[in-house]
């Protein structure tokens, strides 16, 4: 993969150092990209666009998890989904107009099984847990939104 660089890295007068840290660097670089790119904080930002209410973010959320799950072959697979797309807003987008046909969301004043379960998993997540984690205030502010959700008006 590297072999054609390295050659013209060499014939510029790099040195094998210099090319390591160039190489080093960059990995690094690369890694930080993906893990911008897969970022919580990002993808909401771009939900935002389309859905700018909290009541239409969760009934979007809500959506998408419910396509998701219905045609997961089992939770292990839903979960390697979640790993792979679940900060994609594309990803996310085109599971909550699945998740729409598959019926109504949620009924008014409470919240659905699926948003029930979901809370229960956030609040069950190391995220949720450790609160030193990258997303934990991000899945605290999603458990308290659920829980308020739940219990508004009694």
């Amino acid at each position: 993969m590297y072999a054609g660089f390295l050659k013209g890295a060499h014939s510029k007068g790099m040195t094998n150092a210099q090319v390591g840290y160039v190489v080093a660097e960059f990995a690094q670089r690369m890694q930080l990209a993906e893990q911008m790119r897969n970022s919580p904080e990002v993808g909401e930002a771009e939900l935002r666009k389309v859905w700018q209410t909290d009541q239409q973010m969760q009934q979007g959320l809500g959506q998408s998890y419910r396509a998701a799950k219905t045609f997961s072959q089992d939770e292990g697979h839903m979960q390697r989904l979640d790993a792979k797309f679940g900060n994609d807003p594309d990803y996310i987008q085109l599971m909550a107009r699945i998740g729409k046909e598959l019926g109504e969301d949620s009924p008014p004043g409470g919240i659905t099984p699926v948003e029930s379960e979901t809370r229960a998993q956030l609040m069950a997540s190391p995220a949720y847990l450790d609160n030193k984690h990258p997303e934990h205030k991000a899945t605290v502010a999603k458990v308290r939104m659920l829980y308020e959700k739940q219990h508004a008006g009694q």
